[in-house]
């Protein structure tokens, strides 16, 4: 049991996070002050990297006290590969914007050991459901052991831009890709939210929100990125494609995502098979 010094770093850890990441979600802050990260992260000492220290690269905790951890830094899961767990203000703000209720079913791509499918497993609750899907085996399996609790949840070891999740109500991609996959559109219910980052090679791009609602989704560009690459989400043509339209600019002027079947016009700024990302109003 957490001691009491440990429960109150874990509450101001969530309400840093309230403020730096502009949360709207009481029951997201409530889960990250409840949900214990040390708990999906091994034994510590561990490395340790801040937002502004890229370039100086980890740095080793003192100890193996939890505390280190509720603060907002990535932590190491792979050194050599440079694979984190992701920064927690930037993942907080992107599951706050996926407004995941209560008895919901969400898709988390990309799930690492599994610390922020635990927190939209509180999110969703007993009644709802989360399918945390991970490639990497070794990563599913300690998903898999670190979210055992947690009988809303399954863990998934496979591709995730391939894996047919069934129907949900949202998805979180936490890696970058170069397109999007059909089985995520299709099994999207009507209303459901869609969070993913579109990347080139060095890791950079956007993250694409889209909301399905008609042929013609809500989708707006919300910010930019740099994140690890997706397995299996990645094509060289359908990188080029990306990089002629992020370098034609204008992304800040998509405003839907159409899956009706239609000529390349001017209001198209990123044309792909099964998708356009368009600067057409939705509707």
């Amino acid at each position: 049991m957490a001691s009491a010094a440990l429960k109150a770093q874990r509450r101001w850890y969530a309400e840093e996070l309230r403020w730096s990441a502009k949360l709207r979600s009481a029951r997201l802050v409530a889960a990250l002050a409840t949900v214990p990260r040390e708990s999906f992260l091994g034994r510590g000492p561990w490395q340790i990297l801040g937002d502004r220290a890229f370039d100086r690269g980890y740095a080793k905790t003192s100890d193996s006290n939890p505390r280190h951890l509720s603060h907002n830094v990535l932590v190491a899961i792979d050194a050599r590969r440079r694979l984190n767990n992701g920064l927690p203000s930037f993942l907080a703000s992107l599951i706050d914007q996926l407004d995941i209720e209560p008895g919901e079913t969400v898709c988390h791509v990309g799930c690492g050991t599994g610390y922020y499918s635990a927190i939209m497993a509180e999110l969703v609750g007993k009644r709802g459901r989360v399918i945390a899907v991970e490639v990497d085996q070794v990563l599913a399996r300690r998903s898999r052991q670190n979210l055992k609790g947690y009988r809303q949840v399954e863990v998934v070891a496979a591709d995730g831009f391939a894996h047919d999740p069934g129907k949900v109500d949202a998805i979180l991609v936490n890696a970058g890709v170069t397109h999007l996959s059909q089985a995520w559109l299709e099994n999207l219910r009507p209303g459901g939210r869609i969070m993913v980052p579109l990347t080139l090679e060095n890791q950079g791009g956007r993250i694409l929100k889209a909301t399905r609602s008609s042929a013609n989704w809500q989708a707006r560009f919300i910010g930019q990125i740099g994140i690890y690459p997706c397995v299996g989400a990645r094509s060289a043509f359908a990188e080029a494609r990306l990089r002629r339209a992020f370098a034609g600019g204008g992304a800040d002027e998509v405003r839907s995502l159409r899956r009706d079947k239609h000529v390349h016009g001017r209001d198209c700024w990123l044309h792909a098979r099964g998708f356009c990302l368009s600067r057409r109003p939705p509707g």
